[in-house]
């Protein structure tokens, strides 16, 4: 992580753009400036030729410009893109830093575990130490579910998913069938497209009242693998949800930039993926896959 963070400092994106933005226009600026120059003073005093020359000059001078300019803005929508590679992979070692976490701490845990089960049962008090188990056997669990598939940033993900969930009283449940080997989207990328829409779950549930519940599911057939998230939160209004996926869509008012969900359906169709959503007053209801 110190690593990063000392990258993301000799990387300063604003600044980067701020600056070449000035450097083209000071050289703009300069080249236009020269050619009034020699225009307004200087045009009396030379042959017509050499007013040519100087035209040719200037327009090749222009196209100098136009093409920097053109270099300028491809390589800042490449810093931009690293800047966003640098910061879903910060945020995937962090959720997996918090993983290991968890892991550690259950291991250091089972001993003293075991050692309350045993004291129960040599005091015969077999029902305390049956609820002790369970409640042992149900933490231990969460972390399991979220453990089965081979891409350690997708597990992470998930489990920083339960638990920012479960912090906010939503009760989350996993599904996991595949193990997702030799995914052709990359980690970071298939995390960004379950967590955007994992949190558009968790903010929908924020404000109901009663029981609230998210479904993610992990699954794959012989073409495709896919996943399913469901949420009981409030119904998607008919005029949003046929353009759900479209730039400035969105459900979450003033809080909402209505990037997320079309970012989405962006990159699973980059993988040659589809994405459908259904909303009824019982379930929210997003299906997608991407080519194995």
């Amino acid at each position: 992580m110190e690593g990063f963070d000392q990258m993301k400092k000799k990387l300063n994106l604003d600044k980067t753009i701020i600056m070449a933005v000035i450097l083209n226009l000071v050289q703009l600026g300069t080249i236009v400036g020269i050619i009034v120059y020699f225009y307004i003073f200087n045009h009396g005093d030379v042959v017509k030729t050499e007013f040519y020359s100087w035209y040719i000059l200037f327009v090749i001078f222009i196209l100098m410009v136009m093409l920097n300019c053109f270099l300028t803005i491809r390589d800042i929508q490449s810093l931009r893109h690293s800047d966003l590679h640098y910061n879903m992979i910060k945020n995937t070692l962090e959720e997996l830093q918090s993983l290991n976490t968890t892991l550690r701490a259950q291991r250091h845990d089972f001993m003293n575990h075991l050692q309350v089960v045993y004291g129960l049962m040599e005091m015969e008090d077999y029902k305390e130490a049956t609820e002790y188990i369970e409640t042992v056997y149900n933490d231990i669990q969460k972390v399991n579910q979220v453990l089965r598939t081979a891409n350690p940033a997708v597990n992470a993900l998930l489990q920083a998913k339960v638990l920012f969930a479960e912090k906010r009283g939503i009760t989350t449940k996993l599904k996991i069938t595949t193990q997702l080997k030799d995914l052709k989207v990359p980690a970071w990328e298939f995390c960004r497209i379950l967590g955007n829409i994992i949190d558009n779950a968790i903010y929908a549930l924020q404000e109901k009242d009663g029981f609230r519940l998210i479904e993610v599911e992990l699954f794959e057939d012989l073409k495709n693998y896919g996943f399913r998230i469901r949420n009981n939160g409030g119904k998607i209004p008919e005029n949003l949800i046929s353009k759900i996926f479209e730039v400035g869509i969105t459900t979450k008012g003033d809080k909402g930039d209505g990037m997320g969900l079309a970012i989405v359906k962006e990159l699973i169709e980059e993988y040659n993926g589809q994405i459908s959503v259904k909303s009824d007053d019982e379930y929210t209801f997003f299906e997608g896959s991407v080519i194995r």
